[in-house]
């Protein structure tokens, strides 16, 4: 586990004037988006076992964290179950990660997990094993965690709600001196979504109100997958364990200090596994070397998926060479994948290339076919006589 850099912001005097009661810092764990049952389509069966029981032991690190840091609670913010119907092995699975937490943790259903008709969280499996230090916020009124620290939250009752999914949480809420209050919310803010969310979005002006006006104190986001700051006291904490190569910053928790007008947010690192996109240029065999060697050189292999974008075209015996070395670091990474959108490899089918192979009667008659076919700009064609080539190569 590594640590990040610390954030550190003070209050306005509005708020210094509602926490003049407050001496007493309190520091908790602000996570979100565990999506505990998560498949990914680009992970084989083995690769998808380590990675989902990846995702668990992340939540266990976060117990780990709490411990290491004094934290007295832990907040997730939305989407701890990838949907309604994960499998009975997945809830259980969970409580038991969830008793590897020693302090109380409060967790708020997202647009994954929603409290909506057939719910998990009203599920018999839910019901009987959830441990007893782990409450569900299943409506919006205040939870006093401990003395003097509350917690609002907004809870998605379905995945498609018709307004600001933030706002039921604090709108009525009015400042109240000596109490820290925390807010819970899930769903993206216009100025991160670019106007493409397909649902209502946070108003962020709103929350910076509430903030400044010391109704809050701090707000804990989450459905954005990346270690976000929006302002000093307005967070997503990003997923415990990256889920795609587009993330910028997952497999973070947020150790949170807040109390006597100031805050601390330190991003605790407790992910283990990496996605990492890589284009290469591929002309020569120099260039496939420069492949190798960039394969060669990444640590923790086994946790770590790469999507591979390339371009350019090589002779027949090299594209061969390619297509042997992305099979074999296949084995040894949790996967590597041609990143179809960005594969523009070509074959250059030398003549002396495809004589070398002796064919004879229909097997030549077939690659003869297959060269008039890419000399006519036919692509699969290419691709046809880069797998003859390897087979017959392979067979002599």
């Amino acid at each position: 586990m590594g640590v990040g850099v610390c954030w550190v912001g003070r209050l306005s005097v509005a708020q210094v004037s509602v926490l003049t009661a407050m001496e007493e810092s309190i520091t908790f764990l602000h996570s979100s988006d565990w999506q505990l049952g998560m498949m990914r389509r680009f992970l084989g069966p083995d690769g998808q076992a380590r990675w989902g029981q990846a995702r668990l032991d992340a939540v266990a690190r976060i117990g780990d964290v709490a411990t290491s840091t004094g934290a007295a609670f832990v907040v997730v913010t939305g989407d701890v179950f990838e949907h309604n119907q994960v499998e009975r092995q997945t809830i259980l699975r969970a409580c038991e990660a969830l008793k590897r937490i020693p302090v109380p943790v409060v967790l708020l259903p997202g647009n994954h997990d929603a409290l909506e008709p057939g719910s998990l969280w009203t599920s018999a499996q839910w019901q009987a094993h959830a441990p007893e230090h782990v409450t569900v916020l299943t409506d919006t009124t205040p939870l006093e965690i401990m003395p003097g620290v509350e917690i609002v939250g907004a809870p998605w009752r379905s995945r498609r709600p018709l307004s600001d999914p933030a706002a039921p949480g604090y709108a009525d809420l009015k400042p109240v001196a000596g109490t820290t209050r925390i807010l819970l919310a899930h769903g993206q803010l216009t100025s991160l979504s670019g106007g493409m969310s397909d649902v209502p979005t946070i108003d962020q002006a709103a929350l910076e109100a509430a903030v400044a006006d010391g109704r809050l104190q701090y707000v804990g986001l989450g459905d954005r997958h990346s270690t976000t700051q929006v302002t000093e006291r307005i967070w997503f904490s990003g997923t415990q364990e990256v889920t795609s190569p587009e993330e910028d910053d997952p497999g973070n928790v947020l150790k949170v200090t807040v109390g006597g007008g100031e805050i601390e947010v330190e991003p605790v690192r407790v992910g283990a596994w990496h996605m990492v996109d890589h284009r290469a240029e591929l002309f020569d065999e120099e260039s496939l070397q420069g492949l190798e060697d960039w394969f060669a050189e990444l640590p923790e292999k086994e946790r770590t998926y790469v999507r591979l974008a390339g371009d350019g075209s090589l002779a027949l015996p090299l594209l061969s060479r390619l297509d042997a070395m992305i099979d074999a670091q296949g084995e040894v990474f949790a996967s590597v994948e041609r990143w179809a959108k960005f594969w523009t490899v070509r074959p250059a089918p030398d003549a002396a290339d495809l004589d070398a192979l002796q064919l004879s009667g229909p097997a030549r008659a077939a690659m003869e076919e297959l060269r008039q076919a890419l000399a006519a700009g036919d692509e699969g064609a290419g691709a046809a006589l880069s797998l003859m080539h390897r087979l017959a190569r392979d067979a002599g």
